[in-house]
């Protein structure tokens, strides 16, 4: 298990640092932020982009193929330099949004080709986990747009729940084929217990209307993407139960 967690979670972070880049950039694109939140939450895609270069060298480390480690180097270099760049600048000056556009389209590419080799199941996972990442880095950056305090728990909870509905489906059709599943109980059951307490405490603020705080965030973004990394293994046991 220990060998093969480079390659379990190379796929869900890529396509979680991939959906909160997007996610943050839309914020900052249609959000009524002021100087200080965009410069904040601008300064907050370091975070995505570190995870994002994570992901690569995981995927370097997987044996992915040498281009596509080359596409999410040259991506990823952009997306640093872009923000390196902008932290030179004095006060709450941010760049405009252009600026970030080459590097977020290479690594759309980027992440396009991961789905093309793991599969469109995949963008569950990315859904879930972009949601909780670009939160976590929106209420470190003690951002002001209060709506997306519950839009994005529960869009990321929906894509969860469609995640595991996911894996029961495939796992049930699995077993009427007369495939050996008997295995994946306990890491099934490791998942969904991840997902839920991740869902629950990221509802929990909402449900008592209290403030969010980046530590809880934190946790929830642990549990969950750690569940995702448990359902690769499910997807990749029950797809060479198949072959």
């Amino acid at each position: 298990m220990t060998a093969a967690l480079p390659a379990l979670l190379y796929a869900p972070l890529a396509l979680t640092a991939v959906v909160a880049l997007c996610l943050l950039l839309w914020v900052l694109a249609k959000g009524d932020v002021c100087p200080g939140q965009r410069r904040r939450i601008s300064d907050g895609l370091l975070s995505g982009w570190a995870v994002f270069g994570l992901a690569v060298m995981l995927g370097a480390d997987s044996a992915s193929g040498s281009w596509l480690v080359f596409l999410g180097g040259v991506s990823f270099v952009i997306g640093i330099a872009v923000l390196l760049y902008q932290g030179r600048l004095a006060g709450k000056r941010s760049l405009p949004l252009s600026w970030h556009g080459p590097g977020l389209l290479l690594a759309l590419l980027y992440g396009a080709v991961v789905v093309f080799h793991y599969g469109p199941t995949l963008l569950l996972a990315g859904g879930a986990g972009g949601c909780v990442f670009a939160h976590l880095i929106m209420v470190r950056a003690k951002h002001r747009l209060t709506a997306f305090n519950t839009l994005l728990p529960l869009v990321g909870i929906a894509f969860a729940i469609a995640w595991l509905l996911l894996l029961v489906i495939q796992t049930y059709v699995a077993d009427l084929q007369g495939e050996m599943t008997a295995g994946l109980i306990r890491p099934f059951v490791q998942m969904s217990a991840a997902m839920l307490l991740g869902a629950i405490l990221w509802l929990f603020p909402l449900l008592r209307q209290q403030d969010t705080s980046p530590p809880l965030i934190a946790v929830v973004a642990l549990l969950i993407i750690g569940g995702l990394a448990v359902g690769q293994s499910i997807l990749w046991q029950l797809a060479s139960n198949i072959s």
